[in-house]
C-alpha cells in the first residue's frame, strides 16, 4: 500500500480562498480517500458529508489529542492538561462543564453589548485611517483578542501580547523538529494566564478566570487544568475568529451580486454567515479534525484498521452534493441545512 502513488495533502485553496480544484476532484469520486498527509504517513481523508457526521459521533474512534502511541502529534498544544481535544468522555464533560458558565445566557448576553461597542470603536478607528488601510491591523486581529480579553477578564491592554503568542502557537506548531517555537509561546502563555488568574483572589469578577480558580479552590481542577482550559480557548478562540472575520469580507467581495443583495436585504443577514461558514471557513491545504479507530471499522464500504489516521475534512463536506444543492455556487439565501464547520 505504501509503495503507490497516493493524493497528498496539503490541496492548497485557491488565492488562498477558493476551494482546492484537486479537492473538489477528488471528493467527486467518493466520501472516503486514502491519502498521504504532509507528515508522510499515511491514513485516510473524509469529504462524504453523512460520513463524516458519523465519524465525529462514533465512539469507536478516539479524538484528535489522543492519538496512538507510535505517532507524534503535529501540535505541541495536544496532550496539554486541561486541552478539551485531549480528553473524552466523563473527563471531557467535567472538563467542559467548568467553563459553561462563561457562555451562559446571562454572560452571552452582556458579551454581545461589549462585542457591538468594541467592534464600533475599531471600525471608528479604522475609518480614520490612510486608505487603503490595514484590516488585519485594526479590525481582524484586534476584535477577537479584546473579546477574549472582556470574556477572561483581564485587561484590554494585553490583547496584542497575547493575541501575538496564540498566533506564534498555531503559526509554528506544525513545523519539524522540536516546534520550539510554538513551545515557548505555549508556555509564555500559560504562565501569563497562571498569573492573571491567581490574582483574581484580590480581584475578582464575572468572567471565566474567577470562576477557573473557584473551580480550582473547590476542587473540580487541578491549576494546571484550569490554566489549559484559559490557554485553549484564548488560542482556539482568537486564530479561528481572525481568519473567519478575514475569509468573511472577502467572499462578499468576491461575489460582489451577494453583496448588494445583502446590503439591500439586511435580513438576509444569518443566512449569509452561515454560508461563509459552508464555503469559506478559515483553514489551509488540509483542514479537518483528526480521528483514530480503537478498532477496526468500515466507512463506506471501506476497511479501516485500527489506529489509522483517518481526517474527517470538514471544508470539504460542504461540497457533497447529497447534502447541499450546488454546493460549488455561494448563496446567501441559500435554504437552512447544517454544515460542519463547527464539527
Amino acid at each position: 500500500m505504501s509503495g503507490q502513488s497516493l493524493p497528498t495533502l496539503p490541496m492548497w485553496r485557491v488565492n488562498h480562498i477558493e476551494p482546492s480544484p484537486e479537492m473538489l476532484a477528488l471528493r467527486a469520486n467518493g466520501p472516503i480517500h486514502r491519502v498521504r498527509f504532509p507528515s508522510g504517513h499515511e491514513g485516510w481523508w473524509v469529504t462524504g458529508y453523512e460520513e463524516a457526521k458519523a465519524v465525529l459521533s462514533d465512539a469507536a474512534f478516539r479524538p484528535s489529542g489522543m492519538p496512538p502511541a507510535a505517532f507524534t502529534p503535529a501540535t505541541v498544544i495536544l496532550g496539554s492538561p486541561g486541552w478539551l481535544g485531549s480528553h473524552e468522555g466523563s473527563e471531557h464533560a467535567r472538563l467542559r462543564t467548568i467553563v459553561a458558565s462563561a457562555f451562559s445566557n446571562r454572560r452571552v448576553k452582556l458579551l454581545a453589548q461589549q462585542i457591538e461597542a468594541i467592534a464600533a470603536q475599531l471600525f471608528e478607528t479604522l475609518a480614520a485611517q490612510p486608505q487603503p488601510a490595514d484590516l488585519r491591523h485594526y479590525l481582524s486581529f484586534p476584535l477577537p483578542a479584546m473579546v477574549i480579553s472582556a470574556l477572561m477578564g483581564v485587561p484590554y491592554g494585553d490583547h496584542a501580547f497575547f493575541a501575538e503568542l496564540s498566533d506564534d502557537v498555531m503559526t509554528h506548531q506544525h513545523e519539524s523538529g522540536p516546534r520550539s517555537a510554538a513551545l515557548l509561546a505555549w508556555e509564555e502563555l500559560r504562565t501569563y494566564i497562571r498569573g492573571k488568574m491567581r490574582g483574581k483572589r484580590q480581584d475578582p469578577g464575572d468572567n471565566l478566570l474567577t470562576d477557573l480558580l473557584a473551580a480550582v479552590d473547590q476542587g473540580k481542577a487541578t491549576e494546571e487544568e484550569a490554566i489549559g482550559l484559559a490557554a485553549g480557548i484564548l488560542v482556539a478562540g482568537h486564530e479561528s475568529t481572525v481568519a473567519q472575520i478575514e475569509f468573511g469580507l472577502l467572499a462578499m467581495f468576491r461575489h460582489p451580486q451577494q453583496r448588494e443583495r445583502l446590503v439591500g436585504d439586511p435580513s438576509l443577514v444569518d443566512k449569509a454567515v452561515e454560508e461563509i461558514l459552508r464555503m469559506y471557513p478559515p483553514g489551509a491545504g488540509w483542514d479537518g479534525i483528526m480521528r483514530y479507530p480503537r478498532t477496526d471499522v468500515t466507512i463506506a464500504g471501506v476497511h479501516i484498521p485500527a489506529e489509522s489516521k483517518v481526517l474527517v475534512g470538514l471544508p470539504a463536506t460542504s461540497f457533497d452534493p447529497r447534502h447541499f444543492d450546488d454546493p460549488e455556487i455561494f448563496d446567501i439565501g441559500r435554504a437552512e441545512k447544517p454544515h460542519l464547520a463547527f464539527s
